[in-house]
């Protein structure tokens, strides 16, 4: 090889500087910006300035060196110019991909890739040791193979970055791409250079070392250049999408992505002003789901989460494109239809959606049935402004929820009376209860054989002030959306339970009591615990104790139910199934449910005297019921025909008219004097 000259110093020395100030240059920006890509280039340069130093040592220094410690020398240089020059190619393209992608390489798989090539250059950089002289086949195994693999993972870093420039503003990662280009190109020359050499036996570009080493300088320095522009325009791109990214969630549901409250007022505002403009109609959806909240307490908040989600997608699928669903806020949503030609267009869209939600929901391995309960308001009729419009889809839908939910209502004007009557009536009601006009009356139960009070019934009603006694029918609606029938069922509880005490001290009996349990109630985590300190409190025997739930309360969610009502026997009270006969249970679930008594709906006993298919009815349940072991109570038995006919087929007792109505204390005390009192256990 021919002596080196002052320039081809000059290079060498100028690419390990070159090299050393960008390792620093970048790990000084990766202290501050804690970017995973800038860790891998500021090693990619650090190793590019240690395969440059081993070179140039490797070149320089043999020269001022004898015998056995040049040979020494020459093996360490190599083999740590090996190393780090295929290590140098990990790192460097490790950045890009990072940079590109904005997630960082797995660390496991990145690791064993670099011990691969640490390995590989270790083992190439030690062949042919033995040549005495540098040959083209000691050329071509120590840098040539390395040129290839250079050229190859360069190259591919180029395009990756060539295309990312287009969706990147400035010109950072198109200076990037053109670098690993051209280091690509560089790489190329030596792979030919090396292979030449093999065949030729002539060196090609011996002579032109210091030109080469200035363009390898030029090259690192447009690399480096190139990565500081990158991590420039990266932050400012980082800054931008924290930016949409604070804006989105200002103006969208976290849960659902769907817009939120204020971009729903947004568009409808706009919608309406193009609407005036146009003389058009707009349509506003309120939805709630029913009974949501059953779903969320007893499934638990992660499984709601994801019913939620799936709802909002499958609403959005039944809406056109211009059209605007959002989340107000828990289960409830609004729909924005910003053209509406006919009325009849919002009733079925509205139909839609609820046919829609019908179909059943599999969700972490829960079958969950769901029911919306809709209400519609149109501009201009229903409303000028959005608030207007909004609150009277909401209105409309509470109306859809009184009239059995599962349906949709369009606005009318009479729905804002009715909706201050619920808001008066629900404050009457807190003050009743706080001003102790609620009070229970007591219908017996009479066992049919004897036709002896066995129990009562203990049923709320509400001395109203202005408007005399209310039975629940006037006011319960209002109780359970409020959340005040919790401590009204708490009330009647303890009351009632104090009362039978009373009763039992005084008969000598052991009369047994039926409390009925509203469905808010009955799904109160501390349920069991809140009737355990009753009964203790009350000193009664826990199985005087009838504890009724209705069919639809309990299928709302059956195997909740289940757990909730073993618990309660084990309490050692009975449970009761209120109006069988007008819910959905099936025999399955009526085999499973730990009940003692089957309440027979009035509807049934109604005309079993005249109506054949109600009479077969009855047969069948109190057959049924028997056969599992169960007790039957028949209500609403007014005439001796609807006594005779239940007590021919054998039901067990009767509730009614025709014994007796719902009395006060004093009343209900008098009746127990004059009628025979049997125990009811």
């Amino acid at each position: 090889m021919a002596e080196l000259s002052f320039n081809d110093v000059a290079a060498l020395i100028a690419q390990v500087l070159g090299a050393a100030l960008f390792a620093l240059l970048l790990f000084s920006f990766y202290r501050q910006y804690s970017k995973s890509y800038l860790l891998h280039w500021t090693l990619g340069w650090a190793a590019l300035a240690v395969y440059d130093a081993a070179v140039a040592a490797n070149v320089l220094l043999p020269a001022h060196l004898s015998g056995r410690a040049t040979h020494s020398f020459r093996v360490a240089a190599a083999v740590i110019a090996g190393i780090s020059g295929y290590v140098v190619i990990g790192w460097l393209v490790f950045g890009v991909f990072e940079l590109v992608r904005r997630r960082p390489v797995r660390i496991l798989d990145a690791r064993r890739l670099l011990l691969v090539l640490a390995a590989f250059g270790a083992l190439s950089s030690l062949a042919f040791l033995d040549d005495p002289e540098v040959s083209g086949r000691r050329y071509l195994i120590r840098f040539s193979l390395r040129g290839a693999l250079a050229a190859v993972a360069f190259g591919a870093a180029a395009v990756v970055l060539w295309r990312a420039r287009k969706r990147r503003h400035g010109a950072g990662a198109l200076a990037l791409s053109i670098a690993f280009l051209l280091f690509a190109a560089n790489e190329v020359r030596i792979l030919f250079v090396g292979a030449a050499w093999l065949v030729t036996r002539i060196l090609a570009d011996n002579g032109s070392l210091h030109f080469l080493g200035y363009a390898e300088f030029l090259m690192q320095s447009v690399m480096g250049m190139g990565m500081i522009a990158c991590l420039l325009e990266d932050e400012r791109e980082a800054a931008e999408l924290a930016s949409d990214e604070i804006e989105h969630l200002a103006y969208h549901d976290a849960l659902t992505g769907l817009p939120n409250r204020p971009l729903f007022f947004d568009r409808l505002i706009v919608a309406l002003a193009q609407a005036g403009r146009a003389n058009q109609k707009v349509g506003v959806f309120f939805l709630d789901l029913d009974r949501f909240k059953d779903i969320n307490d007893s499934l638990g908040h992660s499984l709601g989460d994801a019913l939620l989600k799936a709802v909002s997608e499958r609403i959005r699928r039944c809406v056109r494109e211009g059209d605007t669903l959002a989340r107000f806020g828990g289960d409830e949503f609004t729909l924005l239809i910003p053209r509406v030609d006919h009325v009849e267009d919002a009733a079925k869209i509205a139909q839609k959606i609820i046919e829609t939600l019908k179909i059943p929901f599999v969700i972490h391995d829960h079958e969950l049935f769901v029911t919306t309960s809709i209400g519609v308001s149109l501009y201009p009729t229903d409303g000028a402004d959005p608030e207007t419009l909004v609150r009277n889809a909401d209105t409309a839908m509470y109306r859809a929820k009184d009239s059995g939910r599962d349906n949709y209502q369009l606005y009318a004007p009479a729905m804002n009376a009715r909706a201050l009557e619920r808001l008066a009536l629900e404050n009457m009601l807190r003050k009743a209860l706080q001003m102790k006009e609620l009070t229970i009356h007591y219908q017996p139960i009479i066992k049919a054989e004897t036709q002896a009070v066995v129990g009562l019934e203990a049923l709320l009603r509400w001395n109203h002030p202005e408007l005399g006694l209310l039975s629940p029918a006037h006011f319960i609606s209002v109780a359970e959306h409020s959340g005040l029938i919790v401590p009204i069922g708490e009330w009647v509880l303890r009351t009632a339970c104090k009362q039978l005490r009373t009763w039992q001290k005084k008969f000598n009996r052991a009369l047994c009591m039926s409390v009925n349990l509203s469905a808010r109630q009955f799904q109160q985590p501390d349920i069991v615990e809140q009737i355990r300190s009753t009964v203790e409190e009350s000193d009664i025997e826990a199985r005087t104790l009838e504890l009724e739930i209705t069919e639809s309360n309990a299928m709302q969610n059956a195997d909740n139910s289940i757990f909730t009502l073993r618990d309660l026997k084990k309490l050692g009270v009975r449970i009761a199934m209120d109006d069988f006969g007008t819910g959905y249970s099936s025999l399955n679930y009526l085999k499973r449910f730990p009940i003692d008594t089957l309440k027979l709906d009035q509807t049934f006993v109604a005309d079993v005297t005249t109506d054949p298919s109600d009479a077969a009815i009855v047969t069948a349940i109190i057959a049924m019921a028997h056969s599992l072991e169960l007790k039957v109570i028949a209500e609403g038995v007014e005439s001796e025909g609807q006594f005779e006919f239940l007590k021919s087929r054998r039901c067990d007792c009767v509730q009614g008219y025709y014994f007796g109505y719902p009395y006060t204390v004093e009343e209900a005390e008098r009746f127990l004097t004059d009628r025979r009192v049997l125990s009811a256990i």
